[in-house]
């Protein structure tokens, strides 16, 4: 809800009706107490003024039209106050004064006539009953419009962004139609104008690109089918050596490597759906991944051991899972100049260990991106392991990576961990 825009909208317009609301609460109230010390002060004056004009006439209360029992009035000499005041009343100037008595206000009002002073009592507690209820009033009016405010802001949020909605919503049911439809608001229609410009520009290279690999796998096949058969025709020439029919049995073998390496990466390419899961033999894969690299390996002193049981099955692409074998080992054979390398099966996840230079902590999280290199060996391009990563992906496999780069860690080395999940 945090991180809702309708959400957002919902509450700014909220905070705004309440603000505004709160400020004519508060005019209203500050207004209304004024109007009711006034009311009170005029009261008190105009009871004194005529007792002042009329000295001797006698003030009879139940005559005012205010309840005779909220004042009380006195007339005494100057000089001296009524009992209930404090003494300092006895000197203070005529005129109106607030006083308390424990919670109750009294506005007392004070004349000189003659040698007399008059004081008029005015109890004020009825008139702070109703300016605290009216106060009340206006925080329960304040909390209800602030609910009906998040709520109608709610529903005018909802009601500016639907059009918005439906652009989302199509573009995840991933609907070809065009997004810019007659009768958008206009800020709305130039995003979906935008989008569709967008989807479009993808469509076009999506298309260049399905072109493209169509194209490399035609002129790649052709010349590649070219040299199977010659080398397998060379290898059935009963007068070619030994020697030569083996090299001519390995550029057989090299030509269905490429292939299957050709069909595993335009997969990688066109992210077509896997057709031809089947269980395969690992150790069979492991062992084909490592016949390329050993020889290379073994002249630098580097020792290869395939840990993995005769009878260890996988279901998976054949050629995927050999270019995810062939890229593993490639890169541990390239990266490790001397101690071992060590591939192994265990608890369904195959692993491949090497004791080379390692990844510095910093490159870890980088290494499945395409193109990013931790190290500058040469022969390397920085596809190998996002390639493995792809691979991974597609058949819902998980790929996890462990390396120490400082020099004298027993541990010295680079850890790939490819789980097989079922």
């Amino acid at each position: 809800m945090i991180n809702s825009l309708r959400w957002r909208l919902a509450w700014t317009f909220t905070l705004l009706s309440t603000f505004a609301v709160l400020i004519q609460a508060v005019a209203l109230f500050v207004s209304t107490e004024e109007q009711e010390e006034d009311m009170i002060n005029e009261v008190v004056n105009a009871t004194l003024e005529n007792q002042v004009r009329q000295p001797g006439t006698p003030l009879d209360l139940d005559d005012l039209p205010t309840a005779p029992q909220r004042m009380k009035f006195f007339r005494l000499p100057r000089g001296l106050r009524p009992a209930e005041l404090p003494e300092q009343y006895a000197t203070l100037p005529a005129g109106i004064h607030e006083w308390y008595k424990g919670e109750i206000e009294y506005h007392v009002g004070i004349r000189d006539s003659g040698n007399e002073r008059l004081f008029l009592m005015y109890d004020a507690s009825e008139h702070e009953t109703r300016l605290e209820q009216l106060e009340w009033q206006l925080i329960i009016g304040i909390a209800v419009l602030s609910l009906a405010s998040l709520w109608l802001g709610y529903w005018l949020a909802g009601r500016v962004l639907h059009q918005l909605e439906n652009i989302t919503q199509r573009l995840k049911r991933n609907d070809e139609s065009a997004l810019n439809e007659p009768g958008l608001d206009r800020e709305v229609a130039l995003l979906a104008d935008a989008l569709d410009r967008y989807r479009q520009r993808n469509r076009e290279l999506l298309e260049r690109e399905r072109e493209f690999t169509a194209n490399v796998s035609h002129e790649l096949r052709t010349p590649l089918t070219r040299i199977r058969t010659s080398a397998e025709l060379l290898a059935e020439d009963p007068a070619l050596q030994e020697r030569s029919k083996e090299r001519a049995d390995r550029i057989v073998a090299s030509v269905d490597a490429m292939e299957s390496r050709l069909r595993g990466l335009l997969f990688l390419a066109r992210e077509l759906a896997l057709d031809e899961r089947k269980p395969l033999n690992l150790k069979r894969h492991v062992e084909a991944a490592v016949a390329p690299v050993r020889h290379a390996c073994e002249e630098r002193g580097v020792q290869i051991d395939v840990a993995v049981g005769e009878h260890v099955t996988v279901q998976a692409d054949a050629s995927l899972l050999q270019l995810l074998l062939d890229n593993l080992i490639g890169n541990a054979a390239r990266y490790t100049e001397r101690g071992c390398i060590v591939i192994g099966f265990a608890d369904g996840a195959l692993s491949v260990t090497d004791t080379g230079s390692g990844i510095p902590p910093e490159h870890v999280a980088h290494v499945f991106k395409r193109h990013y290199r931790a190290s500058d060996t040469p022969g390397g391009t920085g596809l190998g392991l996002s390639i493995v990563k792809r691979v991974c992906d597609a058949h819902g496999w998980t790929c996890s990576i462990a390396s120490h780069s400082t020099e004298g860690d027993p541990q010295h080395g680079t850890r790939v961990t490819v789980r097989f999940n079922s």
